[in-house]
């Protein structure tokens, strides 16, 4: 009895798992409710590169195991859990050089921490780049207007910005989020200061070819997500961070997120998020929770359905509105995911009801394998 007792100690003082919201708002926001978020990740004045929970003080932490070395409430889970959870754990620790040994990892489903790893020098509060993990939230955004009837999927671009009145007037908004556009996959006039983001966009219709007829290929980019934000400052008559942030941004929890804090006019809609593990969480939990988040209706469950739908046309089953599809059955996908040149990637597994975030800065190329290899195993224990 004394050596289980021992290993339980042991499983749940490495392990952040089944841990139960407390609905405690945050002290500097009191109006954001319920916070899903990496608490073991906060690691405030945590100097061991471990995943040991760390008690943050006045924050929302969902539960206390273990209070003043005495055995608190042990959480219902069964050993077979506590073994899938140490696997967990066990391949992260073993892999933490392919993330450059800075790495924080979130599962949770419903209302319930799974797991949480965390290890270097970043905690969940850090704001990091997060690179194409913000073609989600950039797609939400046009979801969001697309619901208020003054966009539609369907509609062409040209009918919004003038310039685009030449060989690319027939390209899609739908076209744009779904890399099928033919809209060059970078260009010169991004990141730069002296450009809003209206002068950015008229350039690129002007002074750029298409790669390919719209609708026939699809070739992932980031230029095209610009161009989709651009027909939204028009349709809104404001700018994108204005129009972020009452669409999504105030409704999620991220009211201090940007896009492209360096030349805030000119933003990068399709790579230029930075944020906290925390704050990028609450945006992935309105995507689990099919639209809702802390209780507020932020998308319809329609809308989350069409970003998680082929928006190709079969060209490239792959690619949803600002998601990569996977495990497709039947023309469905059961898992969803967000990619990033940084290494952060977030999943969501309709099929089994969870969602995960790996938040690192590692590089895709160095990461991306062992993402994926976290991901299956995940998918198989879980």
């Amino acid at each position: 009895m004394k050596q289980t007792f021992t290993l339980l100690f042991f499983l749940v003082t490495i392990l952040s798992c089944g841990q139960k919201n407390a609905p405690q708002p945050l002290p500097d926001d009191p109006n954001d409710g319920v916070d899903t978020g990496c608490k073991t990740c906060l690691g405030a004045g945590l100097t061991e590169l471990d995943s040991i929970p760390v008690p943050i003080a006045d924050r929302d932490i969902r539960s206390i195991f273990f209070k003043d070395g005495e055995a608190g409430n042990l959480p219902s889970l069964s050993p077979y859990k506590y073994r899938n959870r140490l696997d967990f754990y066990n391949f992260l620790r073993s892999h933490a050089g392919d993330y450059d040994n800075n790495l924080m990892v979130y599962v949770g489903r419903r209302d319930t921490t799974e797991f949480c790893f965390r290890q270097g020098q970043y905690n969940a509060d850090t704001r990091l780049p997060i690179m194409s993990a913000s073609k989600a939230v950039t797609a939400a955004v046009l979801m969001s207007i697309v619901e208020s009837g003054k966009l539609g999927l369907d509609d062409k671009v040209s009918k919004y910005i003038p310039s685009f009145g030449n060989e690319k007037k027939d390209i899609t908004v739908r076209q744009l989020m779904s890399h099928t556009s033919g809209i060059v996959v970078e260009s010169r006039f991004d990141s730069r200061s002296d450009l809003t983001l209206g002068q950015n966009i008229d350039s690129i219709a002007l002074r750029t070819q298409l790669l390919f007829t719209p609708g026939k290929q699809a070739l992932y980019g980031s230029v095209s997500y610009g161009v989709a934000a651009r027909v939204a400052e028009v349709v809104e008559k404001k700018t994108w961070a204005q129009i972020f942030q009452e669409r999504i941004g105030s409704k999620c929890g991220l009211k201090d997120v940007v896009y492209s804090p360096d030349h805030p006019l000119n933003p990068e809609p399709g790579y230029g998020i930075v944020c906290s593990m925390n704050e990028y969480l609450r945006f992935l939990t309105m995507i689990y929770n099919k639209g809702t988040y802390n209780g507020v209706r932020v998308l319809k469950e329609e809308s989350i359905a069409i970003m998680e739908q082929d928006n190709t046309n079969k060209v490239d089953p792959t690619y949803g509105l600002g998601l990569f599809r996977y495990e497709i059955q039947n023309g469905v996908s059961t898992e969803v995911a967000c990619l990033s040149a940084r290494g952060v990637h977030a999943w969501v597994n309709r099929s089994k009801n969870y969602y995960g975030l790996i938040f690192t800065q590692a590089g895709f190329e160095k990461t991306i394998l062992t993402n994926l290899a976290f991901r299956d195993l995940v998918r198989r224990k879980m």
